[in-house]
């Protein structure tokens, strides 16, 4: 006979390979660029820097478009940058656009949150956006035999579980779909990359090296 806790472990293990992260093969920039698609669109660039790349898709994007850009940073520069061009949105403390957000993108950052830092995220995140609102983050892929090593020299990154963080998502009110891609090691020369490839492929290690997270506001 089953106990209520083999029930409850089947369960969660059901969940897990349902969020398992899809490998997208093929070209990773126009995966982005579908994703990423920012036409007619407010969107809150979480992390935002002083060249603030997003930007410029967005404004490649919103040619002729109504969409509106914002950004949000801690470094000095990035926000004289945003503030600057009125760009500046206070995540954490103005409420002037609650529920108004179509998309929150947090490029790079989410790994370097502590467990508090992510919960706070996470559910401001909710907040700001509309209904069915799309928050995407994307974030070094851990599995990964460059990455395995790049986390042991940089503390500051904190290595994310897909499945679950995932989950944990979930708990906010988002469903979340899980993605990998990308090279195995972005501007290494052919041959080494090659190399690690199938190293990665041998081990049993995807040869990838971003993970994105792309959760959309259900409740």
């Amino acid at each position: 006979m089953t106990s209520p806790y083999q029930k409850a472990y089947h369960k969660i293990k059901a969940r897990r390979e349902q969020i398992k992260p899809q490998p997208v093969w093929g070209s990773w920039g126009r995966f982005y660029d579908r994703i990423f698609n920012l036409q007619g669109k407010r969107v809150l660039d979480f992390g935002s820097d002083v060249d603030a790349p997003l930007y410029q898709k967005f404004q490649r994007d919103n040619a002729g478009k109504d969409g509106k850009y914002m950004g949000y940073d801690i470094s000095e520069d990035a926000i004289s940058w945003l503030k600057g061009h009125d760009y500046y949105y206070d995540f954490y403390n103005d409420n002037a656009l609650l529920g108004s957000f179509d998309i929150i993108i947090a490029s790079e950052v989410y790994e370097h949150l502590t467990e508090p830092e992510r919960q706070h995220f996470l559910s401001r995140a909710h907040e700001l956006l509309c209904r069915s609102g799309s928050l995407i983050i994307d974030i070094p892929y851990i599995s990964n035999l460059n990455l395995i090593e790049f986390f042991k020299r940089d503390r500051s990154h904190k290595p994310v579980a897909l499945e679950d963080e995932a989950s944990y998502f979930e708990t906010f009110g988002f469903k979340v779909q899980l993605y990998i891609g990308g090279r195995t090691a972005p501007y290494r020369p052919f041959l080494w990359s090659l190399w690690r490839f199938m190293a990665n492929l041998a081990l049993g290690f995807y040869p990838f090296h971003v993970a994105l997270l792309y959760a959309t506001k259900i409740s």
